[in-house]
């Protein structure tokens, strides 16, 4: 198999560690992301770079598929469904002009963007399962009501240190702006509500060390005083199965809620993608079809038909 180049190895971490994806999906992204960049390799007879991904070549590729590699529907809609996902993953990195819209795929398949949201009532479980009289029950409150109220990315979340959050504003009964640095090193603000705000203080409180991470680890490696998105991944999925969700949230699962909540609360589009630190409005505009699809969800559940 060809070697992934760098590009497919940050995507792939991202998909593990971010989205947390199955180790079986990620296997099946690696296995379709190295059979294009062979089949770009041998077509242009050079290394495999991000400028060789032009629409053009997209569409070759797709075209090979359907032709020389005969696939079936199922197959060939799990390789055009993981070039969309890299081709996301590459554009909101700011890496290329492309969308997964540039990947087509078969008309007869609907896709959702891979996007899954919770519900207010889920994000309540959720935010209460955590045992509030322990240490990390105190981290994980504030951690979780964090990573809603804000939007941010969970590695966002990991790198922020204790100073950057101004303990004697917290709790003074207003919406507290924090200026954090984003992916691609770009600055932008985050807003944190007046429940995050009191959980940090609690957390915060009642720490007795002098470590500057805002989340510690309270197991792990000796000598490791920051907590790591594996770990946060790790707690989500356990308090959800604790408190009996039926999907498998993970710290990105979070991340769209926020997003898919702030639409369906009425904020603009431009808004939210200011928000979430998204460098292409393409890449916002996902959610709204997920707002959609709630909406229709909605009508479908509360519509009583007239009687004539």
């Amino acid at each position: 198999m060809v070697e992934a180049p760098e590009s497919v190895e940050e995507f792939l971490s991202y998909c593990l560690v971010e989205e947390g994806l199955a180790a079986s999906t990620v296997r099946t992204y690696r296995q379709v992301l190295s059979s294009l960049v062979a089949w770009i390799e041998g077509q242009t007879g050079a290394g495999f770079a991000l400028d060789s991904l032009k629409r053009a070549t997209i569409k070759a590729w797709q075209r090979h598929l359907v032709s020389e590699r005969d696939l079936d529907d199922a197959t060939y809609t799990k390789y055009v469904s993981a070039l969309r996902s890299f081709l996301s993953y590459l554009h909101e990195e700011g890496r290329t002009e492309l969308t997964r819209d540039d990947a087509k795929l078969p008309k007869s398949h609907m896709d959702l963007s891979g996007i899954k949201a919770l519900s207010p009532e889920d994000v309540g479980a959720l935010l209460s399962a955590p045992d509030a009289s322990t240490p990390w029950g105190r981290r994980d409150r504030a951690l979780l009501a964090l990573l809603y109220c804000s939007g941010m990315r969970v590695a966002e979340i990991c790198s922020l240190d204790r100073d950057q959050v101004p303990l004697a504003r917290l709790g003074d009964g207003q919406v507290l702006e924090l200026p954090i640095v984003g992916k691609g090193r770009k600055p932008r603000l985050v807003f944190v509500d007046e429940l995050a705000q009191a959980l940090l203080r609690t957390y915060l409180e009642s720490r007795e060390d002098d470590f500057p991470a805002l989340f510690l680890p309270y197991k792990g490696p000796k000598g490791q005083h920051r907590l790591t998105p594996r770990s946060v991944q790790g707690a989500i999925r356990r308090y959800s199965r604790g408190v009996g969700l039926m999907s498998a949230p993970t710290p990105h699962t979070l991340r769209h809620t926020f997003a898919v909540h702030k639409l369906q609360a009425g904020a603009d589009t431009r808004i939210v993608q200011a928000f979430l630190g998204h460098s292409s409005l393409a890449t916002t505009q996902r959610y709204t079809r997920v707002t959609d699809r709630y909406l229709r969800d909605s009508y479908e559940r509360t519509h009583t038909p007239a009687r004539l």
